[in-house]
């Protein structure tokens, strides 16, 4: 079983394998659902159904991300395609994956990519890029990277302001 958490990364992921250099994630937690949206200026080649088993253009023995997000929502998810630009929406369950902040994006921000994450939580909304942390030396790729990624993160829920 994958929470919350897993299925973003495993949509970044996808993101990633697909040549993405921007990936934007908004993730908005709200009425117990995890609302997530994933956008990537990253190559996609949308035939036939993309959330189907064993589907993919990475080679054989791929393609169950896409399907594990569309099972976890129980089908509320849908991946469009339109200027460079690919979008991938769903819904699922808040298993309380997102509860701390640092565990669920560590992974995702630690990543060598230009990924901004935008975060609805508590009736407030922040936002987190790996440029930020590169430019406070918080990329969580050591111990003390780790503890600034989370004092700053910390920091944007209690509503410090960064820019």
């Amino acid at each position: 079983m994958h929470d919350a958490a897993d299925l973003v990364l495993e949509a970044v992921v996808n993101s990633v394998e697909a040549g993405a250099e921007s990936i934007s994630v908004l993730i908005r937690l709200e009425d117990g659902q995890v609302h997530a949206r994933i956008e990537d200026d990253g190559s996609y080649s949308l035939v036939g159904d993309p959330f189907g088993e064993g589907i993919t253009t990475k080679g054989e023995g791929r393609g169950r991300g896409l399907h594990i997000i569309k099972e976890q929502s129980e089908g509320r998810c849908r991946l469009t395609r339109g200027k460079g630009i690919t979008v991938l929406e769903f819904s699922t369950a808040d298993d309380g994956s997102f509860r701390s902040l640092d565990t669920a994006l560590l992974p995702l921000l630690n990543m060598e990519k230009s990924i901004t994450v935008k975060i609805w939580k508590d009736g407030r909304a922040f936002g987190l890029s790996r440029n930020l942390l590169e430019q406070r030396d918080a990329v969580p790729d050591g111990a003390e990277g780790i503890r600034r990624f989370r004092e700053i993160l910390n920091g944007l829920e209690k509503g410090d302001i960064y820019g």
